[in-house]
């Protein structure tokens, strides 16, 4: 019941301005209804609470332009200069398991069938009715069995994309090209339970010492564990101490996907080509850049970084330097036809001769993890929730506390009602776990993995069969060296090995393990294909 449908139009043209620039002008316009498991959102609105939270049928965007500008310029009268830039607006739609995952309650219902008592006349008595006891739905019911919520799609999620490029042709077989790219994602999907609170905030939490804390501190510490679980937010109840819309009666989390995810990407890229000449050519391209969001997963397709705020009140705590990000990247790419005897005959040229090798060697930088304590630290019910850092640390050992009271006497358990601060386990470690009732203060993406630094190999030896008919049969090494790179994804794939063949161990300063993703991740190892082809 998920499907939606799309309409676009556009028009796009080039200008010829001048007889060395070109203008390229677009526009586009996209249509997209709200898919039809979420339109029923409305069939829940007896669950609204009027100026609080309504639950009606999400507004389709009917402003979705999408302008694009492009121009090419050629200075000079040589030709071996080439200047090129654009701007575009693209959109994105929603992906299928964000409605099936915020589905309306009544979609998500069942009931049990006793075999030894079944029930007569099911359909003609109803079917499947909202309460079992009356058949009636009351606004209470309704709120009670409500934990999902559907956003408008005004507007949809998109990126604005920018670039410019400068090329230079040199020595008849090289050119040269220095680009820059700038992308900004606007209003990009988030998971967020939108009636969660954390208990924890900057005026309501105990203090985690690095070191034991003095007398002085102490008497400063005047603020229980106890104390901070028992001030709740406005709205909240003792049975649901962090919904603040637990007094109209949700006592579920309602979790929805908001548009409110930014990301930023500003890229500096520098290439330089020789193009095929004596047999040989090669690539040689570097980039650097930097890529920031606060969203990075949309649902649990990664441990390394939460797909929920830790805070879900506060995207801005979330900012910080994308799971996505590879500061550095280094190809080189040569490629060699070995054709030796070509003035020979047919044995000479295509049995010993005509081979092809490749080679490409490839530097990036790491892909960056968050440190998670493993616990509720904020009290708001997730464990997603991030460590605490110690600038001068060790960086990668990681710690957890102990509890102390008023008296500094160290107490038997973490969550004693009486602790009035933590202390770290060993003073030594960046990382130190932030226990129920501390504040985190650390970022997303702070914990290195490996970088990649690889050699990928392909030998081919083709024979020909007049001017028009090849036989191509050849190897491809991939990771030539076997060179172990525990890099949390693959080497030539920025998706990460998913979420279920990886422990979150190494991301949990507590733990044994902390740091040693190299026990988790696999190498990367050599591996090699067999390739043939033929060419007619």
């Amino acid at each position: 019941p998920y499907g939606f449908l799309q309409g676009a139009a556009y028009v796009n043209d080039d200008f010829r301005v001048t007889h060395n620039l070109t203008l390229n002008l677009g526009m586009r316009y996209e249509y997209v209804t709200i898919p039809v498991g979420s339109r029923y959102q409305a069939n829940n609105a007896i669950a609204s609470v009027p100026g609080v939270i309504t639950f009606a049928a999400p507004k389709a965007g009917k402003n979705d332009w999408a302008p694009r500008l492009g121009f090419a310029w050629s200075p000079g009268k040589g030709g071996v200069w080439s200047v090129r830039g654009g701007f575009a607006r693209s959109f994105d739609n929603t992906y299928i398991n964000l409605n099936q995952n915020s589905s309306p309650p009544y979609f998500a219902s069942t009931q049990d069938v006793n075999d030894a008592n079944p029930v007569n006349n099911f359909l003609a008595n109803g079917g499947l009715k909202p309460t079992a006891a009356t058949g009636a739905l009351t606004a209470a019911a309704a709120r009670a069995a409500t934990a999902s919520y559907t956003y408008d799609y005004t507007p949809r999620p998109y990126a604005l994309t920018g670039t410019i490029g400068v090329q230079r042709v040199f020595a008849k077989n090289y050119t040269l090209e220095a680009r820059y790219v700038f992308t900004k994602g606007v209003h990009l999907w988030n998971q967020t339970r939108m009636n969660i609170v954390n208990r924890v905030t900057p005026t309501n939490y105990i203090p985690t010492y690095v070191t034991a804390p003095t007398t002085a501190q102490l008497a400063a510490d005047t603020r229980t564990l106890a104390a901070v679980k028992a001030l709740l937010p406005a709205g909240a109840t003792a049975a649901n101490p962090n919904n603040d819309l637990a007094i109209y009666g949700f006592t579920n989390n309602i979790t929805g996907y908001h548009p409110w995810g930014n990301s930023k990407y500003n890229g500096l890229a520098l290439q330089l080509n020789k193009r095929f000449s004596n047999n040989f050519s090669y690539i040689v391209a570097y980039t650097w850049s930097h890529a920031f969001d606060d969203s990075t997963a949309t649902n649990f397709s990664t441990i390394l970084s939460p797909r929920r705020a830790q805070d879900f009140q506060n995207m801005r705590a979330e900012w910080a330097s994308s799971a996505l990000d590879r500061r550095q990247r280094l190809t080189i790419t040569p490629v060699y036809d070995f054709k030796p005897f070509q003035g020979g005959n047919y044995f000479m040229k295509n049995v010993v001769g005509n081979w092809n090798v490749a080679l490409t060697y490839t530097f990036q930088s790491p892909e960056f993890a968050t440190v998670q304590s493993g616990v509720d630290s904020n009290l708001n019910g997730d464990g997603l929730d991030r460590s605490i850092i110690n600038p001068a640390g060790t960086a990668t050992v990681g710690t957890n506390v102990y509890a102390v009271n008023a008296a500094g006497t160290r107490l038997a358990s973490t969550g004693d009602a009486t602790a009035v601060a933590f202390v770290a386990i060993n003073p030594n470690a960046r990382y130190i776990v932030a226990q129920p009732g501390a504040l985190s203060n650390s970022g997303r993406n702070t914990l290195p993995l490996d970088r990649i630094n690889n050699f990928d190999f392909a030998l081919t030896k083709k024979v020909n069969f007049g001017e028009k008919r090849t036989f191509a049969v050849g190897v491809q090494a991939f990771n030539l060296l076997n060179h172990p790179q525990f890099t949390g994804g693959y080497l030539s794939d920025v998706s990460s090995f998913g979420t279920a063949a990886v422990a979150r161990n190494f991301l949990v300063p507590s733990d044994p393990n902390f740091g040693q993703y190299q026990k988790y991740f696999p190498s990367n190892a050599r591996s090699a294909q067999l390739t043939a082809r033929i060419t007619f």
